[in-house]
Order: C-alpha cells, then structure tokens, then sequence
C-alpha cells in the first residue's frame, strides 16, 4: 500500500489490476486516438511508465469506490502523465481549477472568485 492513501484507498486500487479496467482503458486509449485530451496539450502518449507522455486514463469525477463512476467511459480521459501529475492533480488538491476565460474570471464555477 501507497503510504499516503489510506485503507479504503488501497481496496479499490485491486481494480485497476483486473481484466474489466484494462478492457476499458484500451477502448478509452482508441476513442481518444492516443492523445492527451486536457486543455491545450493534445500530444501523443507513449507506451510504459517512464516518460512524461505516458498514458494514463484519469477519472474526471473521482470514483472513491464508486464502481458505476470507476467503469463509466463517460467519466473517463486520456491525459499524459505530465497533464495528469500536474495541473489535474494540483486541482484536485486545491478543490477548483484556476483556469481564466476571456471575460477574465475563473471558468470553474467551484473557484473562490464566484462565491
């Protein structure tokens, strides 16, 4: 177990191990044509573990156990591992992306700025 996850954490790990995530992870890898899909990055993704263009299948909406949420394709996207380690995971820590539209206000209705 990941030190910094916690027990329920590591029971729901056990599945991105099975024959069902791996399944769909290559059906979400062909849909989105073996391309980053976060905002404005759209590189190739490789194969393996070691390089910041790898592959990895993020959950939009964190499942935490949810099994309709951790096998929804819907809820499913192809980012790089660069993408994935970085801005998602920054704003999954923080709550609220920081992105800025045109008007120059925050997009992301969860940001401070719009309470």
């Amino acid at each position: 177990m990941e030190r910094w996850r916690g027990p329920e954490a590591a029971e729901y790990r056990k599945l991105y191990k099975g024959k069902a995530w791996t399944t769909l992870r290559k059906r979400v890898l062909l849909r989105d044509g073996f391309k980053c899909q976060h905002k404005g990055c759209g590189v190739s993704v490789t194969k393996g573990r070691s390089s910041p263009r790898s592959a990895v299948v993020h959950h939009l909406k964190p499942h935490k156990g949810d099994l309709d949420l951790f096998y929804n394709i819907d809820n499913l996207q192809l980012v790089c591992w660069s993408c994935h380690s970085g801005d998602i995971q920054s704003a999954e820590a923080r709550g609220f992306d920081t992105e800025i539209g045109e008007d120059g206000w925050p997009l992301d209705e969860g940001h401070p700025a719009h309470r």
